[in-house]
């Protein structure tokens, strides 16, 4: 973040020389400001020590901020908001849900405060709220797992029960059922054909394998998305001969990356 105290310790030299010279012409005196001059050693003393205020005065403003906050102060900023960092979240997983729990706050029981509370559970890596799944007074919530901590994104029964085991503590009386769910997930193996000198294979690859990995219960997978990853990294046009043609997921199928082929 950009602020009035990004100023270098050459620059506070410079101004507080100037402001001798300055005086200088006020004064119809001369004040010899070259290197080694006394007015140079104090102004450089100076500058030194305002450089260092300046410096904390800076990180100060930061710290003001969740998003420009270090991990520790960012870790404060949750906590002052009752929103804890899980065990092994990382700080960029832990900023997202803090500046989503400040940008969507509690709101009685509606369908983001579901993903708030599956995505509170230590194992749980995202979450997807239906309501009215079932019919009036039903929620199915669909989570999958981190596999940095579980070693699938497939949650097992026991973080399933523990995550409808809280949401029921904490959900409005008038949802009278509640249905934490794993997703069921559909693989998809992807094969491109990239055109243009002036690809970038390596990304494409790296890219689009992000893409798919982020994609959620019943994203659709289009085509021209595959082949628009090619173009913003450097093709001219692209050809996917796999998938065939669009996938569409049902509500709680989710679409995860196979084998990515870019040629």
């Amino acid at each position: 973040m950009i602020t009035p105290f990004d100023k270098s310790f050459d620059d506070l030299l410079a101004n507080l020389l100037t402001d001798y010279q300055n005086q200088s012409v006020l004064n119809d005196q001369t004040i010899d400001t070259s290197k080694g001059s006394l007015a140079f050693i104090k102004s450089a003393c100076m500058a030194s020590a305002l450089w260092g205020i300046y410096q904390a005065q800076g990180y100060i403003g930061d710290q003001i901020f969740p998003d420009t906050a270090d991990e520790a102060n960012l870790e404060r900023h949750g906590f002052v908001r009752g929103l804890p960092r899980k065990p092994g979240e990382s700080v960029g997983d832990f900023l997202a849900r803090l500046l989503d729990y400040i940008r969507r706050p509690p709101a009685g029981g509606n369908q983001q405060d579901y993903v708030k509370w599956a995505l509170s559970i230590v194992g749980v890596k995202s979450a997807y709220c239906f309501p009215l799944a079932n019919g009036l007074g039903t929620v199915d919530v669909v989570i999958a797992a981190d596999p940095v901590i579980t070693g699938s994104i497939i949650p097992d029964a026991a973080l399933l029960a523990q995550v409808k085991a809280y949401i029921d503590t904490v959900r409005p009386v008038t949802a009278w059922s509640v249905r934490v769910l794993a997703p069921e997930v559909l693989t998809i193996n992807v094969t491109i054909t990239t055109v243009g000198l002036a690809a970038d294979q390596t990304q494409t690859l790296a890219d689009l394998t992000s893409y798919l990995a982020a994609m959620v219960p019943g994203q659709p997978l289009y085509l021209a998305q595959l082949v628009n990853v090619a173009i913003i990294n450097g093709a001219d046009n692209a050809i996917v001969s796999a998938p065939a043609a669009t996938i569409t997921p049902a509500n709680y199928q989710i679409i995860r990356p196979g084998v990515i082929n870019v040629l």
